[in-house]
Formats: structure tokens, sequence, C-alpha cells
């Protein structure tokens, strides 16, 4: 099946955006993935402090501190991995297209 030339370049084009999309969700979770790791690592030392010392209310608002932040890097990973679904179906689908020339 011959290929319209301009609609295989348009094809081309818009796989690349996507590919580009993909990346740049792949960096965020990345990043919320280290926020993560950073809430969860001081979540455990505030632990070990609070078991050493007993709590205080500066370790108590610390603590939910460092929960919070865990919760928002926890959802924007859960985003991050919607989005990148959904731009994962898209390049599945426009390699189709370009595989068949439709």
């Amino acid at each position: 099946m011959s290929v319209d030339p301009e609609a295989l370049v348009e094809m081309l084009r818009e796989r690349l955006l996507v590919v580009q999309q993909l990346s740049a969700a792949q960096s965020w979770n990345l990043l919320n993935r280290q926020l993560a790791g950073g809430a969860e690592f001081e979540i455990q030392r505030i632990e070990q402090e609070i078991a050493a010392t007993g709590g205080s209310h500066a370790l108590t608002d610390a603590i939910e501190e460092a929960h919070e932040r865990l919760e928002e890097a926890r959802a924007g990973m859960a985003t991050c991995d919607a989005q990148c679904a959904a731009l994962e179906r898209s390049l599945e689908e426009l390699d189709r297209c370009i595989a068949t020339g439709r």
C-alpha cells in the first residue's frame, strides 16, 4: 500500500511529540519517586528519634509534614503512571498506523 509522504511525515511528527511527552512524564515520575523516597527516609528518622527521645510537638509536626509530602509524591506518581499508560497506548496506535500506512 502506498503511503502519502505528507501524511507519513505528519504521523512521524505526532509520534515524536508523543515520545517527548512520554519522556517528560517519566522524568516527573522519577522526580516523584525520589521525593517519596526522601519523605520515607525522613519519616523513619523521625520515628527513630521519637522512639529514642519521646515525642514532642516539633517532631509530631515534622512527621505529619513528611507524611503529607509522601502522599503528594505518591499521588504524583499515580498521575504520571496514568499519563504514561495513555501516552504508551497512543504511541502503539501511531506505530500501527505508520506500519500499515494508514
